[in-house]
This record gives C-alpha cells, structure tokens and sequence, in this order.
C-alpha cells in the first residue's frame, strides 16, 4: 500500500508540474475551457465533502489502514452516506483526485491518474471487504448486497456461498 501511495502521490506530482508549466496544453486551448475547469472543481469539491461526512458518520470506526482484527467498540456503519455507498470514502478520494485533474485541464494525467486510482482501489476494496467478512459475516454480506460499492466498475470482494 504504501509503494502504490507512493507512485500515486509522484503521478499526481507530475500531474500538478505538468498543469502548472507555461506551455503545458496552451497550444490545445485546453486551459480556456473554463467549464472543464469548473467541473473538475465540482468533483473536488463533491470528493472531500464526501470523504469528510464518510470520516463524520463513522466516526471511531473509521480508519485510513485496513484492519486486520476487530476491536470491541467495531461497528458496521450502513446510516447517512454509507446507505448510498459501501466505500464513500474511497468514492470521495476517487472523484477528487480525479477532480484534480480535469479542474487542471490535464488529458494526460488526467487519464493516467484515473487507471491508477481506480486500480488502488478495486484492490483496496477487495482487501478491505474480506476483513469486513470475517468481522460481520452475514450482516455485511446483506449490505453488501443492497448498497454499491459507488466505485465505476467496481463490485468488491466476489463471496462464493
């Protein structure tokens, strides 16, 4: 995890010098599309608020490392934004990251940061559902069953019954 935090943070990096520099897509016109820019905002704007209320509603539960053994005080959140998403967290960090990107007006690493992204956390949520499995068994697996992860192309750990 954290190789891939890593390379995520270095592609974004790169993302930022690339928007930043002079002649970086001036010739394409692509800085003036001031709606491309404005929704990039929004999704940047969307993902942490997102992230945020994910962070509020679980509140003690949350963790930004997967837990491996549950605590006595562990709960599964299913209230407020965990009824519309099994990750909203992922899903806000998701859309701002990506949100970076189009709001910078950068095709290249717009779409090079989005196949990362998205790579880290279909693994992420793979890894993070077996653990919810194990501590919740039936009641997870229910949820998991009635509420989308809110990642595209993204279903979580595949249950064998």
């Amino acid at each position: 995890i954290a190789i891939r935090a890593c390379f995520l943070g270095f592609v974004f990096g790169c993302g930022m010098l690339l928007s930043f520099s002079q002649s970086s897509w001036s010739h394409f016109g692509l800085k003036q599309i001031t709606w491309l820019s404005v929704t990039g905002l929004l999704m940047v704007v969307f993902g942490e608020c997102l992230r945020k209320a994910a962070m509020f509603t679980a509140g003690s539960n949350f963790n930004h490392v997967v837990q491996n053994e549950k605590s006595d005080t562990h709960t599964l959140v299913t209230s407020g934004v965990y009824a519309w998403f099994r990750h909203p967290s992922y899903v806000g960090w998701f859309y701002w990251s990506i949100g970076t990107q189009v709001m910078l007006c950068n095709p290249i690493c717009g779409v090079s940061y989005a196949l990362t992204v998205w790579r880290f956390f279909r693994d992420r949520t793979e890894e993070e559902e077996i653990s919810l499995i194990h501590f919740f068994g039936e009641e997870y697996l229910e949820y998991k069953k009635r509420v989308p992860t809110g990642l595209p192309f993204i279903k979580g750990v595949k249950v064998d019954l």
